[in-house]
């Protein structure tokens, strides 16, 4: 009697459960923005679109830290031009989002590529940070 082989759906389990894991510890971690942010960091508030199969998005954020911090912090996020350096590259906050964001000043660093921007702002004691594709 021929004995039948199970190996391939032990591989193919063994792979759907670390899929598993991993998408869990993912959606309990926070985004690389809020990890990047400095120790002490407090009121952290992050927003989430995705645009389906398109690979559009937009993270927005909003933390307290103090004004000293955030010229270091944008350099972590890789924004590390200055709006101010720049008068001709157009920068501007999204007016999508939830009410919590609605920064009035606008950013003071940013990193734009063709269909990609990373914004960083601060006003009022707390850092305000956009991160999109379109």
């Amino acid at each position: 009697m021929k004995k039948s082989s199970r190996g391939c759906l032990w591989t193919l389990g063994a792979i759907g459960l670390f899929i598993a894991v991993f998408l869990l510890i993912e959606s309990f971690r926070p985004s690389w923005p809020a990890r990047m942010l400095p120790k002490g960091a407090t009121e952290i508030q992050e927003y989430y679109k995705d645009y389906g199969m398109t690979g559009d998005f937009i993270r927005l954020m909003k933390a307290r830290i103090p004004e000293s911090q955030v010229e270091d912090y944008a350099q972590k996020l890789g924004a590390a031009q200055k709006a101010s350096d720049s008068p001709g590259e157009r920068v501007s906050w999204s007016s999508l989002g939830p009410s919590w964001w609605r920064p009035q000043k606008p950013p003071l660093y940013f990193h734009k590529e063709r269909e990609y921007q990373k914004l960083v702002g601060w006003e009022d004691g707390f850092v305000y940070v956009e991160i999109g594709a379109w």
